[in-house]
């Protein structure tokens, strides 16, 4: 038996053992998802008996909105006067970080994002460099169709038709909006009860960058879609760990 299956095996009898003393209250997990995308891409995640999932979804900024702005409009829709869990996805991770530093979540895990100055990609290194997102015509942010479909082919290598249906905030304010904060977000490190999932095949953030994740073999940035049944097994025993 492979190092993989042996600890995906693992991983599926701890669940059968692990069940916290509360198992008959839901333990909110709120599931934020990456840059255009809904939250449809979590629907393949399945979580531990005792935690259910609620999906919080993107809206239209103000053009001058801040990150942080964003994230306490995002965090009403949270319900606090219980315990709950975070995760992000993507750019959705970036969001979640910033609602750690101002929400006591049990855990804020990440799904293929970053979390410390280190793991920044080059590439948005570059783009935040040059200034390249107010750089850019409006016009260019308008021509979403020609956007997504450049960007699946030869970032994700699938055809647009393959994720049209998860790919559908392309408001051109949204757009350059999410683009230029995520480019331009440094990370702060004060975020508490911190986990990572990673795949090491990620064409946007490299594995090689990413420190103190727990990986998923061949994963690339589509995983929580293409490999649903690993990520839910490492993201269930993460919520049933003990602090």
């Amino acid at each position: 038996m492979s190092k993989t299956n042996y600890s995906l095996s693992l991983l599926k009898s701890l669940w059968k053992r692990l069940r916290r003393n509360d198992e008959k209250i839901d333990i909110n997990v709120y599931f934020i998802s990456g840059m255009c995308y809904n939250c449809a891409v979590f629907d393949n995640i399945k979580l531990p008996i005792g935690y259910k999932k609620v999906y919080i979804e993107w809206h239209t900024p103000r053009a001058d909105e801040s990150l942080t702005e964003y994230a306490h409009t995002m965090a009403q829709k949270i319900d606090t006067s219980s315990p709950f869990a975070l995760v992000g996805y993507s750019f959705g991770a970036v969001i979640m970080q910033e609602m750690s530093l101002f929400l006591q979540p049990e855990k804020s895990i990440i799904i293929s994002s970053f979390k410390r100055e280190e793991e920044i990609p080059t590439l948005f290194r570059a783009v935040k460099r040059v200034n390249l997102t107010e750089r850019l015509p409006m016009s260019l942010y308008y021509s979403t169709d020609f956007i997504t479909n450049a960007f699946n082919q030869f970032v994700y290598q699938m055809p647009t038709s393959e994720v049209s249906q998860f790919m559908i905030y392309t408001d051109p304010v949204y757009v350059k909006w999410a683009v230029k904060e995520i480019t331009n977000w440094t990370p702060n490190n004060n975020c508490k009860h911190l986990y990572h999932i990673h795949g090491t095949d990620d064409q946007i953030f490299p594995y090689e960058l990413i420190r103190n994740a727990f990986p998923v073999q061949g994963g690339d940035h589509l995983m929580v879609l293409k490999k649903a049944d690993t990520v839910s097994l490492i993201l269930g025993s993460i919520l049933l760990m003990n602090e």
